[in-house]
């Protein structure tokens, strides 16, 4: 039994070979209205639709062409003719360049005083204690900072590699699936304009 309501999607699917009806009534039609000269009709339909079949596949090449080297086929061969071998007058560049160079940098200094008692000592050693402190405070700190930054920076790299693949994904597809279509059918309406020739 027929699902009718699937059987137009599913028709639809195949649109490069039902491109071929049309062409075909089109090609009928111009055969019955110039009936005194049916080599002539063939040998017009045959070769326009291989000059169309060719069109449609480089087209179709184009749009790949585009798809993952942001060229067109156009520019591709612009620039082959630009880039013929030919001798160049030479160039001289003339200017003048000056450079400064600065640093900057922190430095801390310790001055160590003469030390009679006990006490004396004792709060020598408690300030030194926390001097050192600090200083692992403020590198602990600062390391903490850095770590927080490069996971941050991580995060940034890690989403844009993932767009990057979904984009190369749907590129994929596109070339795979989309453009062989169009390619489909350029190689149907030459072979359809081979076939005609051959009656021609």
């Amino acid at each position: 039994m027929i699902h009718w309501r699937r059987l137009t999607p599913w028709l639809i699917r195949a649109w490069p070979v039902l491109a071929l009806v049309p062409v075909a009534a089109c090609h009928a039609i111009a055969l019955r209205a110039v009936p005194a000269d049916p080599v002539f009709v063939n040998k017009l339909v045959g070769m326009s639709l291989q000059v169309i079949g060719g069109l449609l596949v480089l087209y179709s090449v184009n749009d790949n062409l585009g798809l993952f080297r942001s060229q067109s086929l156009k520019s591709a061969i612009v620039g082959w003719f630009r880039d013929f071998p030919r001798v160049r007058k030479p160039i001289v560049i003339t200017g003048s360049a000056s450079s400064s160079s600065s640093a900057t940098g922190t430095a801390s200094v310790t001055v160590t005083r003469t030390l009679n008692t006990l006490e004396e000592r004792v709060a020598e050693i408690e300030r030194k204690l926390a001097e050192i402190q600090q200083q692992i405070s403020q590198e602990v700190q600062a390391i903490n900072a850095k770590i927080e930054a490069t996971k941050s920076e991580l995060g940034n790299q890690i989403n844009e590699t993932s767009a990057k693949v979904i984009d190369l994904s749907k590129r994929l597809e596109h070339a795979a699936v989309g453009g062989f279509k169009f390619q489909a059918l350029g190689v149907l309406f030459a072979i359809y304009g081979a076939v005609t020739s051959v009656f021609a």
